[in-house]
Parts: C-alpha cells; sequence; structure tokens
C-alpha cells in the first residue's frame, strides 16, 4: 500500500464513521523492519529512494530502547567502493543502544542504487541528498513512508552527517554543494584523507617520501605538500602503469618505492594522480598515456577534496559544527605529525567555521586523555591538539555514540 493509497483508506473509514484500525498507520511502516544481523536487541529496515538516476537503496538500525528523540546518523563509508550495505561486525558505525538511528547507503553503480558509478561525484551527492531529505521528512521511500514513520522517534532535526575516512570528502562535497539544502545538526569526519595525495596514499606509508610540516594550505589550491621530484620515475607494477619515488635508487619503480597507481574514473577512464604529481610526471615527460593531465586533475579533484570545499561548506552553512575524529595510528595515513588532520581543521577555521573541535572531550569519551577545547586552533605549522588513544577507538562504536551525542 502505497502513502497516498493508505490516506484514502483513512479517509474512507472516516467518511463511514469506522474507527481507524489500531496502529495501522504505523503498522504500514513498520511492518518490513527485521531483526539486526550484526548488533543485538536492534532492528534493520532496508528501502530504496527515489532520486535523479532512479533508486537509492538504503538501510535504517536502531535499538528498541526508551528515548525522547532519536538523533540520525548518516554515515558515508570510505574508499572509493560504492557499497555500503549491508552492515558487517567490521562497519564502522554507532552503538545503538545510545539510542541512535543510522543510515548506510550504497552509492551508484553497486548493482542496488541506480546510476553508474561516479567515483563520489554527482550522482553520489544526490544520492547523499536523498537520503538527508528521507531522514527529515521532505522525501518519502517507494513504500511511502518517511524515516520517522519506519522509526518511530527519529527526530528530523537531529541529523548528523558522518564521513568516515575518504568519505569525509563526499561529506564536505555534499554540504558543500548548493542543491543539497537539509538542514544538518553536525558534521563528523573520522581520519578523512583530505587532500588528493592522502586519497591516493602519494606520500607512502612505508617508505614515505614526506618530510615533516612540509605541507601548506591555500584557498584555492587546499592541503599540498612538498615531494622530491628529482626521485620521480614511471613504470610498471602488476601490470598497472604507475608513477613512482624511487626511494631504492635504482631508476625503477617497484618493491621498497612509493608506488602511485591513482584513482581511475569508471566513466572516462583516464587515471587521476593529484594535481601536484600530474603536474610534476608532465615536466618530466612521464605522464603515463591514460593518466589525465594536471589541468583536468584540479578541476576532478574539486569535488572530492575536502581541503579545498571547506571554504564553500562554510559559505553554505555558517553555523554548521564540525568534530574530527583522529587517533594516535591513522587507519592508513603514516605521517607522524597527522597534517590530513590539522590541515582539515585550519582549512575549516581559515574559511570561518562557527564551531570546530578535534574529537570529544572525556565529558563523552572517558578514555581519551585530553581535552581538546571547542575552537582551539589547528594548524599545518603548529600541530598542537590532543589525538585520541587507541584504546578509544575499541569499539568504535562507543567513539561514534559520543560524536553525536
Amino acid at each position: 500500500m502505497t502513502r497516498a493509497t493508505r490516506g484514502a483508506s483513512l479517509l474512507a473509514l472516516a467518511l463511514l464513521g469506522c474507527a481507524d484500525p489500531k496502529g495501522e498507520a504505523d503498522d504500514v511502516c513498520t511492518a518490513e523492519r527485521q531483526p539486526d544481523g550484526v548488533d543485538p536487541d536492534a532492528w534493520t529496515v532496508g528501502v530504496q529512494l527515489p532520486y535523479t538516476d532512479g533508486a537509492v537503496h538504503i538501510e535504517a538500525r536502531w535499538a528498541d530502547v526508551e528515548t525522547p528523540a532519536r538523533p540520525v546518523a548518516l554515515f558515508l563509508h570510505g574508499s572509493w567502493d560504492p557499497l555500503g550495505t549491508p552492515v558487517a561486525a567490521t562497519t564502522l558505525r554507532p552503538e545503538l543502544t545510545s539510542g541512535i538511528v543510522s543510515l548506510h547507503l550504497d552509492f551508484p553503480g553497486n548493482g542496488r542504487t541506480d546510476g553508474r558509478n561516479d567515483r563520489r561525484g554527482t550522482g553520489s551527492r544526490a544520492a547523499v541528498a536523498a537520503a538527508l531529505a528521507w531522514a527529515a521528512g521532505s522525501l518519502a521511500d517507494l513504500g511511502g513512508c518517511t524515516l520517522a514513520e519506519r522509526v518511530p522517534g527519529a527526530d528530523p532535526d537531529g541529523i548528523y552527517v558522518i564521513g568516515t575516512s575518504n568519505g569525509g570528502n563526499l561529506a564536505f562535497a555534499s554540504l558543500a554543494d548548493p542543491t543539497v539544502t537539509t538542514p544538518v545538526a553536525g558534521l563528523v569526519v573520522w581520519e578523512t584523507p583530505s587532500a588528493p595525495q592522502f586519497t591516493n596514499v602519494e606520500l607512502g606509508v612505508d617508505p614515505t617520501v614526506y618530510a615533516a610540516e612540509s605541507c601548506g594550505l591555500a584557498v584555492e589550491a587546499g592541503i599540498v605538500c612538498d615531494i622530491p621530484t628529482d626521485q620521480l620515475f614511471a613504470g610498471t607494477l602488476d601490470d598497472e602503469p604507475v608513477v613512482c619515488f624511487d626511494v631504492t635508487g635504482d631508476a625503477a619503480c617497484g618493491e621498497g618505492d612509493v608506488n602511485v597507481k591513482g584513482v581511475r574514473d569508471l566513466q572516462t577512464n583516464e587515471v587521476f594522480l593529484s594535481p601536484i604529481l600530474a603536474a610534476a610526471a608532465e615536466a618530466r615527460g612521464i605522464l603515463p598515456g591514460d593518466f589525465a593531465s594536471s589541468a583536468a586533475a584540479i578541476e576532478w579533484w574539486a569535488e572530492r577534496d575536502a581541503s579545498r570545499l571547506a571554504p564553500a561548506l562554510v559559505a553554505a552553512r555558517p553555523d554548521l559544527p564540525s568534530l574530527l575524529l583522529a587517533s594516535e595510528i591513522d587507519h592508513v595515513q603514516s605521517l607522524a605529525d597527522h597534517p590530513h588532520v590539522f590541515g582539515l581543521g585550519e582549512a575549516l577555521q581559515t574559511a570561518g567555521a562557527a564551531w570546530t573541535r578535534l574529537n570529544p572531550g572525556t565529558a563523552w569519551l572517558p578514555t581519551t586523555r585530553a581535552e581538546n577545547a571547542p575552537n582551539a586552533r589547528l594548524k599545518l605549522d603548529d600541530p598542537r591538539g590532543s589525538l585520541l588513544p587507541e584504546e578509544a577507538e575499541a569499539p568504535a562504536s562507543t567513539l561514534f555514540a559520543a560524536a553525536v551525542t
């Protein structure tokens, strides 16, 4: 029964003088919920949302706990993979017994959400927009129900966007997009690689070519870090073209070097390096044939680079609180002074963000060792601020509940 049909049926009952069967309206929207397969004493429901390219698959998860209102956390998962559901034991998610409703969606191109995989581009932002509108009650799913009708108590005024890893770049892009208009109560990003050099791991992990405090921030370019261009070579690794920093000194790309494959746009088939690395490879005449030019890279990353998107985000949502989650040992990056964290904080504060904070305080997360005051200065060239001890992320569900509540 669609929402319109249900409304007509209830009107007919009223005109006939019949009482509405107890709970009929609620039962229609709650009947599809299922016991959650990961968290005990929790429920999940999967629905399809209409959007520009067809339908978006999204799942809502919540626990049966007494609470006057349930904050809603829309999780945007990391990597480039469009698959965000079903939720597994290893999925980053909040502790549901805190009263939170968590939302997880699939991005275009995975078979459950219509459209083509655009590597977190326009179509992905449209999917996020649909999820936010559904959570706010301004969009019904294809079953005719809003989130609050599916999950009684879900708060349409308490919506938080949580971007984990590369999902943080999409969170910035979505909330900066002028077509995404749903009000949001807060933004949380977890260990986001906030510029292309970090997203592509172009500075390496072990080994690395990163020099501490070698990154700078500019409004138009975002965060850019120095690279040793004299070590730059091109080659093939695992049958794929790469550019590399020849750490081993053998004038080739291979084991022991910092090898960069870039990210391939599945619609154009071009491979994108960061603009600075693409420009350096062009200058040396070694940019592989199917790799995009530095000019194209500047344009492509413009909608996928949180450090460049910070000014647009603040302009679009000047009062939005932003919380950065970061631990002492990043899940990917090995850069000792964490430029992807402090640089993103600096980008927000330089843009005039009303409220920023690095990590929850001890009142929300007792396992943290120190308190970072709200709006404490975050700077690339002076990376002060307490990062979370690793035990504060065990389990991560406690951390994400603390970030929202």
